[in-house]
């Protein structure tokens, strides 16, 4: 009875977490880690605690929760946990631009995920993974990645890994703009595009509406450039979310400038001087994609 009432209460987390609900998620979350703790179930509450620091890493509080990870790395005895502690450290590094620390921790969690039979797990560790080999320009690695990650979430039909799924995509779709293989890579973020907006995830949706806005552009449409930039600036600032939305300034600028609108396009480079105390616009160049 007590563990069918944790994996409801994991259930109702991972579907408010889907749904842009984090309070929510961070409460479902914390429910399960006390009733296993009641219980004294040690590994459930682990993993419990794993998804709540998660949770606390895509709210902005990635530093503190490093600490409290490492300890649960060190002090589980349950591989699956001591696999998601290394994977929710990456994140947590790779939310502070430390990306060699997160690649480190990424390959720890990429290790342990192998002798472990859960694809929820298995999909995020390799997604993670191909994500970071994208910001070291790592392309097929990142492509072959991305790619596993699908695979491991063909047996998933839940809202959530739907979402992931689409996510995940979607990071394909854009590892195949980088190798010159654009009508391909837009189809797959549109696709992504789509599935997301159909789920209303928006808190997912805006760094694929991000990609698309760069697709566009290489693609010189710029209607769709700029309506998607526009969109994912929007959104990016409702997250907070401020490489985002410093990438989409810059996206955004290109589009008015090609478009021959040097008003508009000094205006975004304005906003995005902001950002850097000190630059003037003209110093500003092209901000590597958030993954």
């Amino acid at each position: 009875m007590i563990m069918e009432f944790f994996e409801d209460l994991m259930d109702q987390a991972q579907e408010a977490f889907a749904s842009g609900d984090l309070q929510s998620a961070l409460r479902q979350f914390e429910a399960a880690q006390q009733l296993t703790s009641d219980h004294d179930d040690v590994d459930q509450a682990d993993r419990a605690a794993c998804n709540a620091c998660y949770v606390r890493i895509q709210m902005g509080q990635a530093k503190e929760q490093i600490p409290h990870l490492r300890r649960l790395f060190m002090g589980t005895h349950h591989s699956r946990n001591r696999c998601a502690a290394a994977y929710n450290i990456a994140e947590a590094y790779r939310d502070l631009e430390d990306f060699d620390s997160a690649m480190e921790w990424a390959n720890r969690s990429g290790e342990l995920a192998r002798n472990i039979d859960e694809p929820s797990l298995t999909a995020g560790v390799h997604n993670q993974q191909a994500s970071l080999a994208l910001r070291f320009s790592r392309f097929e690695e990142a492509e072959e990645g991305f790619n596993l990650a699908l695979n491991a979430m063909e047996s998933l039909g839940e809202t959530f890994q739907a979402a992931n799924r689409a996510t995940v995509l979607g990071n394909l779709g854009y590892a195949m703009m980088c190798t010159d293989r654009l009508e391909e890579g837009l189809g797959l973020c549109e696709q992504a595009r789509v599935a997301l907006d159909e789920l209303s995830a928006d808190n997912l949706i805006y760094e694929n509406l991000q990609d698309l806005c760069y697709g566009y552009i290489l693609d010189d449409q710029l209607e769709r450039a700029h309506a998607a930039g526009e969109r994912a600036l929007a959104l990016a600032e409702h997250y907070d979310d401020l490489q985002v939305m410093k990438n989409c300034l810059f996206l955004l600028a290109e589009v008015a400038v090609r478009h021959g609108d040097a008003f508009r396009g000094r205006r975004y480079l304005r906003e995005l001087a902001e950002f850097y105390p000190g630059s003037s616009t003209s110093s500003l160049r092209p901000i590597s994609r958030t993954l």
